[in-house]
């Protein structure tokens, strides 16, 4: 089978690679379509995210939707064969249905698709198959077609972070700093949670008319309009910018929440967050998520309009496209790598875009992890 191999720094190869052995109790999933995020990106680009630093071949890539096609002789019978699937990148993971993780997997070693938080690091979806537990799979509505649920994993992340709001939402005046896609479907949730308005910041105006398309009450462009009053009861910072986070800090009002969704840089620098205590704000950060993603395909499912958050797609064979899109702030919207071929009949932004003289192609690269 086909897989992307991130080799090194801004390094991916398309490898050829044995399929997957398949044990009694597990599913073999044929890989569909990958979200790719910030987080994919900054592995791609920097060879860490976080605190987490690649030091071996990895294969990235953790919003999937695939389809399974073998099924072991002891795996669980909630999934079948022929079944469309969002996976959830965490093991162990709440079974379907369920918000904690059952006793009986706890004791699993844990791990996380497409990512360098354990040695061995754990390889993601940019390969044609995947071996997986049937307890972290979820079968996607019959109504909601791949580009949309492929959306399912951030939307789940934007569902766990808005929790930390409780009930502050629904009635409330929403600031969403940053309209990428996750703040694309942070309207999305902050709406169906019953918002009373939406406003919607950012520096790009493809992103904002698509935020507007989206449900936002009103747009600003931050790179003309900075005065912006202290009129949200609940602000999300969704962009990972630490300038963000401050505007955030001057738009929430006195007894505000601030959700900080984006992932902020880990070097440290100067901000100025006194509003912090002068306002009597609440700050809550929020990682990853437990057992929302089949919270997240009902909302997908709610909301049709999300299939505009898909912008660009490419071929596995092109994947290193899709990080350049990524990277791309021209590009409003979600990059998906089309695994299986599934989307290829839809054209893509990105397709037009390759390439180009001087281009990154796919064999090129740098600083490999191993010589």
């Amino acid at each position: 089978m086909r897989a992307a191999v991130l080799n090194g720094i801004r390094s991916l190869t398309l490898d050829e690679r044995p399929e997957p052995a398949l044990s009694a109790h597990d599913v073999r999933v044929r890989v569909d379509v990958v979200g790719l995020c910030g987080s994919d990106l900054s592995y791609f680009a920097r060879g860490a995210n976080g605190d987490f630093v690649v030091q071996e071949p990895l294969v990235l890539g953790h919003e999937i939707i695939g389809t399974v096609t073998e099924r072991g002789a002891l795996a669980d019978a909630a999934i079948r064969v022929g079944d469309r699937v969002a996976v959830h990148p965490a093991w162990p993971s709440p079974r379907a249905g369920a918000s904690t993780i059952d006793d009986d997997l706890a004791s699993e070693p844990s791990s996380f698709l497409g990512s360098a938080s354990t040695s061995p690091h754990t390889d993601g979806g940019l390969q044609e198959q995947l071996v997986l537990r049937p307890e972290r799979l979820r079968r996607v509505p019959e109504s909601l077609d791949s580009r949309t649920a492929v959306l399912a994993e951030p939307m789940a992340v934007v569902l766990h972070a808005l929790a930390n709001a409780g009930d502050a939402i629904r009635g409330a005046d929403v600031t969403v700093c940053g309209a990428g896609p996750i703040g694309l479907l942070s309207i999305v949730a902050i709406r169906q949670a019953g918002a009373a308005s939406i406003t919607v910041t950012d520096v790009r105006a493809e992103a904002l008319a698509l935020a507007q398309r989206l449900g936002a009450d009103q747009t600003v462009d931050v790179s003309v309009d900075r005065a912006i009053e202290a009129s949200a009861s609940v602000v999300v910072e969704a962009s990972g910018v630490p300038a963000s986070l401050e505007a955030a800090v001057r738009i929430a009002r006195t007894g505000g929440v601030i959700i900080q969704l984006g992932m902020l840089p880990r070097d440290a620098r100067p901000m100025t967050l006194s509003g912090l205590v002068v306002k009597a704000l609440t700050l809550a950060g929020s990682h990853r998520f437990g057992g929302e993603l089949d919270a997240s395909l009902v909302a997908l499912e709610r909301a049709p309009e999300c299939a505009e958050i898909v912008t660009a797609f490419v071929p596995l064979a092109s994947a290193a496209d899709a990080f350049d899109a990524v990277a791309d702030p021209a590009i409003a919207g979600k990059v998906v790598v089309d695994v299986s071929g599934m989307l290829t009949r839809c054209r893509s932004r990105v397709s037009r875009r390759r390439q180009r003289p001087g281009h990154r192609g796919a064999r090129r690269g740098h600083a490999p992890w191993r010589g």
